[in-house]
């Protein structure tokens, strides 16, 4: 499993750069992390579905995304915008610099820094995105899903 999810991270374009926590999250919930970040890296070539899977399809499941707008809540919003998310990019990649993942082998988060290249589909230009993410997890029938992610583009610090 760890092989196959490493040569997936590396076939999509994934980097990550990960900081040892004071208390290492478990090695199940580091190989979902991984799986995620693979799907997530296909979802900045334009294809949605493998990171759709990640998620949870419950009503309580929030998105804050990146490109801004409302917070959206529950599944079909949830997966509507992750839809039209995967809409603005084609050909990316993207690097991670985790700053913490945890779980207690029922809920997780993670804090993370993604450094993201694609091309805009419209233009074919090539465009760069930095995001500050904090997502949470909670295990579902056995299984670690995504139930809220918190990406904004502030990785500078501003004054008041």
């Amino acid at each position: 499993m760890k092989i196959l999810t490493l040569s997936l991270l590396l076939a999509c374009g994934a980097v990550v750069h990960a900081q040892n926590p004071s208390k290492p999250a478990s090695a199940e919930f580091l190989a979902f992390l991984a799986e995620a970040d693979a799907a997530q890296v296909l979802l900045h070539q334009g294809k949605s579905d493998a990171y759709k899977s990640m998620w949870s399809h419950s009503d309580s499941v929030t998105l804050s995304g990146g490109f801004g707008g409302k917070i959206e809540r529950g599944w079909t919003d949830v997966s509507n915008r992750l839809d039209w998310a995967g809409t603005q990019f084609s050909n990316g990649t993207s690097t991670i610099e985790r700053v913490t993942a945890y779980d207690d082998r029922r809920i997780g988060y993670l804090v993370q820094i993604e450094h993201i290249k694609f091309k805009v589909p419209t233009t074919g230009l090539e465009a760069t995105r930095d995001f500050r993410v904090t997502m949470i997890f909670r295990r579902e029938n056995g299984k670690w899903k995504i139930v809220h992610r918190h990406a904004d583009g502030q990785t500078t610090k501003q004054p008041a």
